[in-house]
């Protein structure tokens, strides 16, 4: 095993050696917890709110609506009602809610007209609100615009990773496929890394080895990929049976890129499987089928589908 290529340029470095979890979670984010110097430094908003999911983000959006309304219409209540002219409310809560409506009209510039200010102090605060409102108007159309124009790479990968039976011999396989249905993807290009821990002089080290595929590159991809790493006498994997891959703790990592022709930008996705998603012994079950037009027809409910079978060690 020490004769084995290794991926020195990975980014991990040999001090995840401890590390009893995974390396890239799910998501294809980093499982490295940071310490930082100072956390509002270390963080970018545009970021995340570009990147964040679209429930969390549209749930800050009313969040930052409502919050801004109500300091408003605090403000508004606190220096005299009587500085709005056409309320009708007799109830402090009732002349509250009135405030507040009235803070989301001049907030949106909308301005029905039935109350309006009256005075210098809550003429100024209106004024405010109004520049308040024009660039969280602004804002939210720029972050719109940064999430729709993002191009994102989303893939469907296989439940598990399996060692399957292959010419003469064994591979590792996994598959995917493009998520997105009018999204056309092209130049792919795979690459995957086994990370396993090897004992060398009595210490087990992490080791970083890359794994040789059939088929790295792919000039389109409107169908299902199966990636498939053929484990001969070159392999890192060569002679290890289900037991030894446990022990040795083995994550592959898997780094995709591709052309996205939507928006003429590289798209990237990352993903892993670890051991305990890997299947020793199994064959996957096809998604393919014709349809009653002549076309082939894939079904992608399948791609996570396989059969066990018997391995001869």
């Amino acid at each position: 095993m020490k004769n084995k290529p290794e991926n020195k340029e990975l980014g991990f470095g040999t001090k995840t050696s401890g590390q009893t979890t995974r390396l890239i979670n799910k998501n294809g984010s980093f499982n490295i917890d940071r310490v930082e110097l100072s956390n509002w430094s270390s963080i970018s908003i545009y970021h995340a709110l570009v990147t964040m999911s679209w429930r969390r983000f549209n749930l800050v959006v009313l969040l930052y609506f409502v919050i801004i309304n109500l300091i408003f219409a605090t403000l508004y209540y606190f220096t005299g009602t009587e500085g709005l002219k056409g309320i009708e409310a007799i109830s402090e809560f009732d002349k509250f809610l009135e405030a507040f409506f009235f803070s989301t009209q001049t907030f949106s510039t909308v301005g029905f007209g039935r109350i309006s200010p009256i005075g210098h102090v809550s003429s100024a605060i209106a004024a405010v609100e109004s520049l308040v409102g024009l660039l969280g108007f602004a804002l939210a159309t720029g972050l719109l615009y940064g999430r729709f124009s993002r191009p994102i790479a989303k893939m469907i990968f296989s439940k598990n990773a399996i060692i399957a039976p292959f010419k003469e011999g064994t591979a590792f396989q996994f598959r995917l496929a493009n998520k997105i249905r009018n999204s056309q993807l092209s130049d792919m290009n795979c690459r995957v890394t086994v990370a396993l821990y090897e004992t060398e002089n009595g210490v087990k080290i992490r080791r970083f080895r890359p794994l040789e595929l059939e088929i790295k590159n792919i000039i389109f991809f409107p169908m299902t990929w199966t990636i498939n790493h053929p484990i001969d006498e070159n392999s890192p994997l060569s002679g290890m049976t289900a037991k030894d891959l446990q022990e040795a703790d083995v994550e592959f990592m898997i780094s995709l890129n591709g052309f996205d022709d939507t928006f003429s930008q590289t798209v990237s996705s990352r993903f892993s499987y670890t051991h305990d998603e890997l299947v020793y012994g199994a064959k996957w079950i096809s998604v393919f089928s014709q349809n009653a037009h002549g076309q082939t027809s894939q079904d992608l409910n399948k791609i996570s589908e396989f059969e066990r079978v018997t391995i001869n060690s």
